[in-house]
């Protein structure tokens, strides 16, 4: 299934980011909320290197929700990866933070999408709908230059520490492949890498959040219709985990965004919104209650 494009919209002020309200997720972990949502609860999670600021034209697109974008831990407002926190341990805590605040609804991208699948593993009845933006699973099928991205960055902290190599480095690896086709987006996407900490390199602590793998049993546990948004020109693993999701999932629906690579719903929110409004609107359930 392809998308349609849709009109632009006005997006979202730069101005209004230094405005959303914070709130605490759980220890370390924090959460940044769009001010005047009114409406049903997504909680949305960000990709490798960016916080949850970088949804803005996505949440621009989609009013009448409440917006609740998350800073995965070592990354944003959140604090560092604590010893002895993995995926599961993460993935309990922000499952625990839904229930609490009845969100049924989740988004996530890329290094994202490991934790909202988790969280749904955690709870594979509480959600009404999940939407996986270029996904990856733990210890799933990994692009070969990525990992040497990967290594080269873990190198780099030991060496010369967070700085301009390293965001450098980052910024040329495969995966940014597309964003340069736009400059706003490509200089906004350095912006939240520049000010990134890179502190989930130390003790391992990146590698732990990759912990346990999420097999295909544990995927088939999850009753959560949910919705895969991938770019057609994203690189070949992202399409082998785009295609073992719709395999294990009962319920899987794929939407290929045409020109459109890696950070499928940052450089093509205009094609993204449709399908995700659909997916929202069609799997919330407003006469339950919370």
């Amino acid at each position: 299934m392809s998308a349609s494009r849709e009109r632009p919209v006005e997006p979202m002020p730069e101005a209004l980011i230094e405005e959303l309200g914070t709130i605490q997720v759980a220890e370390g972990l924090a959460a940044r909320v769009l001010p005047g949502g009114h409406g049903p609860s997504v909680l949305w999670l960000h990709g490798y290197t960016l916080d949850s600021t970088s949804w803005r034209e996505m949440w621009s697109r989609l009013p009448g929700w409440n917006h609740i974008g998350l800073d995965l831990p070592a990354h944003g407002l959140s604090g560092p990866i604590v010893p002895g926190e993995n995926l599961r341990t993460l993935g309990r805590k922000v499952a625990d933070f839904c229930k609490r605040e009845g969100i049924r609804h989740l988004v996530a991208l890329s290094f994202g999408t490991l934790t909202a699948t988790q969280v749904a593993i955690e709870e594979p009845e509480w959600f009404w709908s999940l939407v996986l933006g270029a996904p990856s699973l733990a210890g799933g099928p990994q692009d070969p230059r990525v990992g040497m991205t990967y290594a080269k960055l873990g190198e780099l902290y030991q060496r010369v520490g967070p700085g301009p190599e390293m965001t450098q480095t980052w910024m040329d690896c495969i995966a940014w492949k597309g964003v340069e086709k736009q400059p706003a987006l490509q200089v906004e996407m350095r912006h939240l890498v520049e000010g990134h900490r890179w502190s989930e390199l130390r003790d391992w602590g990146m590698w732990r959040l990759l912990q346990p793998p999420q097999l295909e049993d544990d995927l088939r546990r999850i009753v959560t219709p949910v919705l895969v948004v991938i770019g057609e020109q994203d690189l070949p693993a992202f399409h082998v985990v785009a295609a073992t999701l719709e395999r294990a999932l009962p319920s899987c629906t794929r939407v290929t965004l045409p020109d459109t690579g890696h950070l499928c719903m940052l450089e093509s929110p205009d094609l993204s919104a449709g399908p995700v409004r659909h997916h929202l609107e069609t799997y919330h359930r407003p006469g339950e209650a919370r």
